[in-house]
């Protein structure tokens, strides 16, 4: 009653009457009276992905955003003491009247005050409604691109709305995305090299072999000259499989490496200005 306006007219002011946790509380305990197996394993679950993960990733304060999905297993669990709750309530109202309408009481019941009620009060919190500046800046993005086009990405959220953007809407589907996130795993490259829609294969010149997971997963650097070298060349020397542009370890495994850190890479400028 003392909370300011601000509070209590916010939107993440949320209130449940503690009808959640309170039905969680009756599964407990029914599980523990009439399954004490059953109830040590969805225990064990609801710490180990709970409790246990707090600790074990010991995450400082300030996320760049929120962490619940980090605990989802144990919100599984006890999402699993509510459904035996309402059980338990439906075993208490079957002392009293028939077992037909104890069961369509306590569902009836268990419907309305727990996921009824969450569903009212969070649902201005989460509506998307008129929403669409992810989707705007994707559709910007792409139609900023040149025909057939390379987009690089940098990771989830950057990806996402613009792949909603080609999938569904088929907006620019002749720009290939690349999420850069993925770009180092044998399986994205691979399709990266196959038509997309309308968007070529990315051209990509080191074959498959010689990006499978496990092989150059790191690819070393021993200096053998100071001048600088045209990229092209440096790839080309890390493709051969002439061992003499390997390097021997000890175990007499051959590994591909870089012979410089100085690289060039040539530019037309007569295709940069036009």
């Amino acid at each position: 009653d003392n909370l300011p306006e601000s509070l209590k007219s916010a939107k993440a002011r949320n209130i449940y009457y503690l009808l959640p946790f309170l039905l969680g509380l009756m599964g407990i305990f029914y599980q523990l009276q009439w399954n004490k197996k059953d109830f040590w394993v969805v225990l064990l679950l609801f710490v180990l992905t709970g409790i246990a993960v707090v600790v074990y990733l010991n995450q400082y304060p300030n996320q760049p955003r929120e962490r619940d999905y980090a605990y989802a297993g144990s919100f599984y669990a006890y999402a699993i003491w509510i459904g035996l709750g309402t059980l338990a309530l439906y075993d208490f109202l079957r002392k009293f009247i028939p077992d037909h309408l104890g069961a369509v009481v306590s569902g009836a019941l268990c419907l309305f005050l727990v996921p009824g009620i969450m569903a009212n009060e969070n649902w201005d919190d989460h509506d998307r409604s008129g929403r669409y500046t992810a989707r705007d800046i994707a559709y910007n993005y792409l139609n900023s691109c040149a025909p057939n086009a390379i987009l690089f990405t940098n990771g989830d959220n950057d990806t996402f709305p613009l792949w909603y953007a080609q999938e569904v809407e088929g907006i620019r589907t002749d720009v290939r995305v690349v999420n850069l996130m993925l770009f180092n795993t044998d399986w994205y490259i691979d399709q990266m090299k196959n038509k997309a829609y309308e968007s070529e294969p990315v051209p990509l010149s080191l074959p498959q072999e010689k990006y499978l997971d496990g092989t150059n997963n790191q690819i070393y650097l021993i200096e053998r000259f100071k001048d600088y070298i045209d990229i092209n060349r440096v790839i080309n020397f890390i493709k051969d499989n002439d061992p003499a542009t390997k390097i021997k370890t000890r175990d007499n495994e051959q590994l591909d490496y870089i012979p410089t850190k100085m690289l060039r890479l040539p530019v037309d400028s007569a295709k940069v200005i036009a």
